[in-house]
């Protein structure tokens, strides 16, 4: 058989050839027609002119394109001239081949390279044509049949390379058919035509982040220029991704639209397949799942515009659902809430009493829905608080609802009583009624009559005894709510000495003992009385008249002083900050007393008058009720005219 080793060394032939060439001061490299032996520089005689030029100082001996030992590089080019490089090949021969025993050949004599130059087979290889291969890990040739090649066992009696065997720089054969030479690739080569796969992120696909893609990004080793991937169900349906790119070697970025058919995590866990563009994957199985984000069904943004007679008794609710069918808990995350309103976190209702705010306030918070797996998915809302709007009514007209108000707090307030003649009482406070969030109808209107408090008694002149009571005050009236007007202050006399009753009943006049006028106000009907405000006037005794009563107290006991009105009841709904007395009782007078009169009630309550040591001389005026707050007018102590009842009013706030 043909000696299958290193290339056979060479052999002289029996005569030179001979080479000229031209140098031009610049060309270092000629090549000869003829090849010589490898080790052959010393064979040759090369002159540049008549000098002989020294192998391995001045030229050496080197292949030229083809292979072939033709080449001559100076190592300074020769001096222009023609035909001034003259080179004496004796030539060589190649020998003969030495035909040898079969099976006489060892391993360490075949060359482990793979053979190139060597004649194809002009047709496909029978099955029983063998191929030599190299075992590097056991240094030693190895031959596998053609048939086995395409699938079936190694040749029997031969040695398989197992795979945990395979060493990285065992060598395969292949033919490049682009070159049409069989050459060699290691294992380790071979192994990076293949991808790996190392991670994905994210492991956990979120359907409810708010965005309609989900960005994969695989990461592993030897992904080529062609490189792709695409997700495969539990149950093997391929689902292929909208777009993939390849961001390095080592990284692929894929997405996918969520809606995409089979996309579920009733499909979970999914593999990732990764292949490259010569055809070979890797799979990395159940490397995907969906745990699905909590998805937000209450729209982001406002989620109510708080009228200042809408704070109280708030409830609003947002809600987010878990695909998963898990519970969600709710929190605050950035931002806050109004004051006095606080967020349930497992139902999601945001409740309480706002607080009052002096301008128009948006507050901006985030809330973030929770799964139990500890999955979150975030919103933005707002909740807007409006500063009281305030509509004051001094005088009867018409309120008009704005559309979308439901309801509006409101104070109403009735004209006060005028106070009574000659050691007289002092006038009753118009009632009281503050009633919050009370209903109207968006769009609507509403009828106001504001209360005149009680006319002035005109004095008696100097007769003694002679007097009359004050008159009483009209009603104030807002929608159904009615404030009574105030009771007139009792008087010595021709009248009866009691005090009118009202929404404050008015004091008793003096001399004498007896009851005040009742105050009638938290015994009105409906609304009227429940959240109505009015107090009987004080008792008379002695020289003076007892005080009016006021809304949040009765009035005081006469003695040998005026008593003092009953105080009234203060509110800030005049501007939503200030607090402001209503309602108070006038003061009664008192007869031969300059230091006696009975004060007026805080909240407008006037105060009472008062004559001198000789009992006709007036030494103290008496007041009226003030306008507006509907306060009793102040009894008058015998012969001047009395106080007027102050006028009501009505305040609309929302």
């Amino acid at each position: 058989m043909p000696y299958i080793a290193k290339k056979p060394g060479t052999a002289f032939r029996t005569f030179t050839d001979k080479d000229l060439f031209s140098g031009d001061g610049s060309t270092t490299i000629f090549d000869m027609q003829f090849a010589i032996a490898e080790a052959g520089q010393n064979d040759l005689q090369v002159f540049v002119g008549t000098t002989r030029q020294m192998p391995g100082t001045d030229y050496t001996l080197g292949t030229d394109s083809s292979g072939d030992y033709k080449r001559i590089t100076f190592t300074s080019a020769p001096a222009a001239g023609t035909n001034n490089i003259t080179v004496l090949n004796p030539g060589t021969v190649q020998g003969e081949f030495s035909s040898v025993a079969d099976n006489a050949v060892t391993n360490s004599k075949l060359n482990t390279t793979a053979i190139t130059g060597q004649t194809e087979l002009a047709e496909a290889p029978a099955d029983t044509d063998t191929f030599l291969v190299h075992d590097a890990s056991a240094g030693a040739i190895k031959k596998i049949a053609n048939s086995n090649l395409v699938g079936s066992a190694l040749i029997t009696g031969k040695d398989e390379i197992t795979i945990g065997n395979v060493a990285s720089d065992d060598v395969l054969l292949i033919f490049d058919t682009s070159a049409g030479v069989l050459k060699k690739i290691t294992k380790s080569a071979f192994d990076a035509l293949q991808p790996a796969f190392s991670s994905v992120t994210p492991s956990n696909l979120l359907t409810g982040d708010g965005t309609g893609n989900f960005t994969i990004v695989v990461a592993g080793s030897d992904f080529d220029n062609a490189a792709t991937f695409k997700l495969v169900t539990d149950g093997g349906t391929d689902i292929n991704l909208d777009s993939v790119s390849r961001d390095s070697g080592t990284q692929l970025t894929g997405t996918v639209a969520k809606n995409k058919a089979n996309l579920t995590n009733a499909n979970e866990p999914f593999d990732i397949v990764i292949t490259n563009g010569n055809g070979l994957s890797a799979t990395a199985s159940n490397a995907l799942n969906i745990d699905a984000q909590p998805a937000w069904v209450t729209s982001s943004g406002s989620l109510s515009t708080l009228l200042n007679a809408n704070r109280s008794g708030v409830s609003i609710t947002v809600t987010a659902t878990d695909p998963d069918s898990g519970a969600i808990n709710y929190a605050i995350t950035t931002g806050a809430l109004p004051g006095g309103l606080s967020l349930n976190t497992s139902t999601g209702v945001i409740s309480g009493d706002a607080d009052a705010v002096a301008n128009n306030t948006t507050f901006n918070f985030t809330i973030e829905a929770r799964d139990t797996a500890s999955n979150a998915t975030e919103r933005d809302f707002s909740i807007a608080v409006q500063a009281p709007v305030i509509q004051s009514f001094t005088s009867s007209g018409t309120f008009s609802v704005p559309s979308g108000l439901t309801a509006v707090d409101v104070l109403v307030v009735g004209g006060g009583g005028a106070g009574g003649i000659h050691h007289a009482g002092g006038g009753g406070a118009g009632g009281l009624i503050y009633r919050p969030a009370f209903p109207v109808t968006p769009g609507g209107s509403v009828s106001v009559t504001v209360g005149s408090g009680g006319g002035p008694e005109p004095s008696p002149g100097p007769t003694p005894h002679g007097g009359t009571r004050g008159d009483t005050g009209q009603d104030s009236v807002f929608g159904t709510l009615t404030a009574k007007g105030g009771g007139g202050g009792g008087s010595s006399g021709p009248e009866p000495p009691s005090g009118f009753s009202g929404g404050s009943g008015g004091g008793r006049s003096g001399p004498g003992s007896g009851s005040g006028g009742q105050g009638l106000q938290p015994n009105q009907p409906g609304d009227s009385g429940n959240y109505g405000f009015g107090n009987p006037g004080g008792n008379g005794s002695g020289a003076g008249g007892a005080g009016g009563g006021g809304a949040a107290a009765a009035g005081g006991n006469a003695g040998a002083s005026g008593g003092a009105g009953g105080n009234g009841k203060s509110y800030t709904i005049a501007d939503g900050t200030s607090s402001v007395f209503y309602a108070g009782g006038g003061g009664g007078g008192v007869y031969q007393n300059p230091s006696g009169p009975g004060p007026g009630g805080q909240g407008g309550g006037g105060r009472g008058s008062a004559t001198g040591p000789d009992g006709n001389t007036n030494v103290v005026t008496c007041t009226d009720g003030t306008a507006n707050r509907g306060g009793g007018g102040g009894g008058s102590d015998r012969s001047t005219p009395s106080g007027a009842g102050g006028k009501g009013i009505v305040i609309v706030s929302y």
